[in-house]
Formats: C-alpha cells, structure tokens, sequence
C-alpha cells in the first residue's frame, strides 16, 4: 500500500488512485519517504523542478483562455495572482522565493539544463492546458499537478530535511503544501460544476489527469540516474522551450 491512499476523501472519484500510486511508486519519491534521497538526486531534483515550474503561469494563462464562464475565469485569476505574489499569501512571487532558495543552496539552473523528461512534462502540460475542452485542462493543472501537491511536496520536504537540507531555505514548500490545496479546490468546484452538466465528459478529464501524472512519473524516474546522454539530449531539447 502506498501513500496515494492517504490522499483525502474529498478527491475520491476525481484523482486516478492507479496512476497516484506508480507516482509514489518511483524510486526518487519512495527514497524520499524513507529518509534515504542522495543529496545530489535532490539538487538535481529542485533544478529540474524550476525548470518546469517556471511556466506555471503560461499554464495557467492557458486554461484560463479556455474557461468561457466570466466567474470561472475570475477565481482562476486569484490562483494567478498568488503565484505572481499579489493574493493574500505574500507580496514576493513564488518564482522568486523558489530562486532564493536556489541561491542558497548555490544551484545555479542555468548550468544545469532541462533533462528530456522535464521538457515533455512541460510541452505536455502546455498541450493540455491549451486544449479548447477546458475539462483537458482541468484534468492536467488541476488533478494532475495542484490536487496532489501537497501529497508530492510533503514526501520530498521528507527527503529534503533527512538530507540535511536547512529547513529555514525550505519555506518553499511549506508555502505549497499548505496552500495549494485552496488552489486545487477552486478548479475542482468547477470540475464538479462541468461534470453535473456534462457527465460524458467525465472519461476526457480522467485521461488528461492520467497523461499529466504519467509525464510527470518519468520526470521522477529520470532523477534517479541522469545520464550524460540524458544531458546532452536535453540541452537541444531546452532551446525548444
């Protein structure tokens, strides 16, 4: 039994436990767990995570292209502006506070480029977010990313602090565990609202929140062991983004 199963009730029927549970199955997110990451899979692991989420607005600027509900469009923009630090969880943007953290590990992401995997989570999560069916995007940004980060982070928060990293620098992931569950929330309301009207629909979301974990399964799996093949493929792979 894995941790997908400690995932809240409140996501039962929407969060595909099958794809959840390969998730926690990777050899980087169980390392984690068990207090046993290397220091060095993790530095690869936060580099790679600013290379994809650094886009996070573009995806959101692109499922709230999609969403034709003036009142949808507007809760989605508060989810926007918390990310550029104008809501009411902080003045500085979470990119920054993620380059902050960054600095004070002395990561320094551009020396280090997107692996292949990070670039086709991050093309992928573009493709679905773009899609004119907003319940696509929904099922990528909402149950394929916001709905289980708190789940992922606190596994590698996990990790993070067994590895000795300082938990005063790790503010970062506090901060999203605790809030992005209010994110995810907010789509979900839609989710629901789309689902009532459109029940056959309900199939799509499932698929683009199956393909967006299972991108996101091999950017986990990568971390485990980079190659320099791996590397060089990514450096003409980056220059894509």
């Amino acid at each position: 039994m894995t941790t997908a199963t400690q995932l809240s009730a409140r996501w039962s029927g929407l969060l595909p436990r099958e794809s959840l549970e390969r998730l926690d199955a990777t050899v980087f997110l169980t390392r984690c767990r068990q207090g046993m990451a290397a220091r060095d899979v993790l530095e690869t692991f936060l580099v790679q995570q600013y290379h994809y989420s650094r886009h996070f607005t573009r995806y959101l600027c692109a499922l709230l292209a999609n969403m034709t509900s003036e009142a949808d469009r507007f809760a989605l923009t508060e989810n926007l502006f918390e990310e550029m630090g104008l809501g009411g969880m902080g003045e500085i943007p979470h990119s920054q506070i993620y380059r902050q953290m960054l600095d004070a590990f002395g990561l320094d992401p551009s020396t280090q480029p997107p692996l292949a995997e990070t670039t086709a989570l991050v093309r992928g999560m573009l493709r679905l977010c773009s899609d004119a069916e907003p319940l696509v995007g929904l099922g990528a940004l909402c149950l394929g990313a916001e709905a289980i980060v708190p789940h992922v982070y606190q596994q590698i928060l996990t990790g993070l602090l067994s590895a000795g990293f300082p938990e005063r620098e790790l503010t970062f992931f506090p901060l999203h565990i605790e809030g992005d569950d209010g994110h995810a929330l907010t789509m979900k309301q839609i989710i629901e609202r789309e689902l009532a009207a459109r029940p056959d629909k309900r199939s799509v979301l499932r698929a683009a929140a199956e393909e967006s974990i299972e991108t996101r399964r091999a950017f986990f799996a990568a971390l485990a062991a980079p190659t320099v093949e791996a590397v060089d493929t990514s450096r003409r792979a980056a220059s894509a983004l």
